[in-house]
This record gives C-alpha cells, structure tokens and sequence, in this order.
C-alpha cells in the first residue's frame, strides 16, 4: 500500500483543531482505507513505523480512531461526522468557557503605552474599533481614501449621539457628522508632504490612532491612550480646521498673496524633506 498525500487544507485544518501532523495524516489515511494493521497504516500515512503505534493510540484517546483486540490488531476511523460533532461541541464549550474566565478577571492595562501599526488594514480596523468604542465625543482628521472604510463607523456613532466632528481632504460627505471641507488645505499638505497623507482619529480624548500613509501604499501608525497624545491631536485638528475657517473668511486670494510674499509663510509651507535635518539650537553663554 503506497502512501497517499492528503490534502494540505485538509491536514492544515486538522492541526489547527488539536492533531499533531502525524495524527491528521494517519486519520486521513485510515478515512481513506479502513482497516488497517498498524503497518499499512504507517505506509499510507508516510509514518515511520517507530511513531506509528504511538500516533495512533494518541488517535484512539481522541476518539477518533477504533481499534480490533484480535490479532492482527486492526485499526479503523471514526466517521468524520461523529467526530467533527464532537470537536465542534468541546470547541465551543471551551470557547465559553474562555470567555467567561477572561470577562472576570481584572484589567489594569498601564496608561500612555505607544503600539506600532504597520498594515494599512490594521490601521482601517485601529480607526472603527476607537469610533466604536467611544461615549461621548470623536474628533478625526481624514482622506477619502480612509473614509471609504470607516465612514459608516462615524454615522453609526453620530446616530447614537456621540459628538462626531470630522476634517475632510477630499470629496466625501457623511450623514450626521459635523464635517469640515478642507480639500484645498490636502491639495497643500500632499504638496508639502511630498504625497504623504496624515490622518488622525481620536475618541473621548483618550483614545488616538495617528497614521501617515506613503506614496508606496506602505503605512506608519500609532495608537495609544496617552492623554498627551490625544490633546496634541485633537489641537491639529482644530487648527487645521480653524485654519481653513480663516483663509474662508480672508479669501483664497488674499491667503495666496500672504503665503507668496511672507518669507516665514513660505518657509512654513516648503515641502517637507523627511529625516531633513534643521539647525542646532545655540545655547546662551
């Protein structure tokens, strides 16, 4: 009897729910073909035979391989249904079993702790879970790009009366947010960035996620729930907003003519060179 590969989604699948790789592949191979002397098995399988009489005892402490007491022992599978049923059953027992215990036992979780993210959808998920969690206010900073993902999340909590006041670089629109167009302020920051885009969501002024997405689809993101953090975020927000307020009332033209001819209005504005370095502080004598 030759050995039969099974298939990896198969095997993988098997382990994930508790069997070693040798128990999945002899189960696999006695589903196969039963019965079978331990021999066979273990060429079926591709075992060694000095691991084949232990794999399949482990097996028959499962519950998921039966075995003759004549001789030649004999070795047959339990049928996969009986058995699924119950993997599934001791599966969700244990599941709430975990899930009572954790709820009960105390979180003290330090305070002002910095996390990285790194992957676009973990920022994504980082951005609804903080809109999710919040009780009474949010304030965000975001592209349309962001918005696609996580606009729903920022209706839902407006709907449920959180204070939800959102920046917008782009086109989007929500219902229920109180939301402020600052497209031309974006048209200036990818310029000024170089084509990097800067978005920021912080709840109840605790909770921040800030996120600079590169040109390369390649992202750099933090979250924490340092209070500095969230005040320092909060403050760019409105600044940028306010800013834009500003330039509304005054007239494009009139910001543009600032911006052209004051020299420390252009070297705010220049692009923004990362990892440029600036020039020492002189220390007084």
């Amino acid at each position: 009897m030759e050995f039969k590969q099974s298939s990896e989604q198969t095997l993988g699948a098997l382990m994930r729910l508790g069997f070693s790789q040798y128990e999945a592949r002899a189960y696999c191979a006695l589903v196969e073909t039963s019965p079978m002397n331990g021999h066979e098995v273990s060429k079926a399988s591709g075992i060694p035979p000095s691991k084949i009489y232990e794999t399949l005892q482990r097996l028959e402490a499962k519950g998921a391989v039966l075995k003759t007491r004549s001789e030649p022992v004999q070795y047959t599978a339990s049928p996969h249904t009986k058995l699924m049923s119950a993997l599934r059953q001791r599966f969700e027992t244990d599941l709430a079993t975990a899930e009572t215990g954790l709820s009960e036992l105390p979180t003290s979780r330090p305070n002002g702790l910095i996390w990285s993210l790194r992957t676009t959808e973990s920022v994504i998920s980082a951005f609804c879970d903080t809109i999710d969690n919040a009780t009474s206010e949010i304030h965000a900073a975001l592209w349309d790009a962001e918005l696609e993902h996580v606009a729903p999340s920022l209706e839902r909590a407006s709907r449920r009366g959180i204070q939800v006041h959102v920046a917008i670089y782009g086109k989007h629109t929500l219902d229920g947010p109180v939301c402020y167009d600052l497209t031309l302020c974006g048209e200036s920051a990818l310029k000024r960035l170089n084509g990097r885009r800067l978005s920021a969501i912080v709840a109840d002024q605790t909770k921040t996620v800030i996120a600079e997405f590169h040109t390369d689809n390649s992202v750099e993101a933090l979250t924490t729930d340092s209070p500095l953090m969230s005040l320092l975020t909060v403050e760019y927000i409105k600044g940028d907003v306010l800013g834009r307020l500003l330039i509304n009332q005054m007239g494009q033209d009139h910001f543009e003519h600032i911006r052209q001819t004051s020299p420390s209005m252009r070297t705010l504005l220049d692009p923004v060179t990362k990892g440029k370095t600036t020039p020492k502080a002189q220390t007084k004598q």
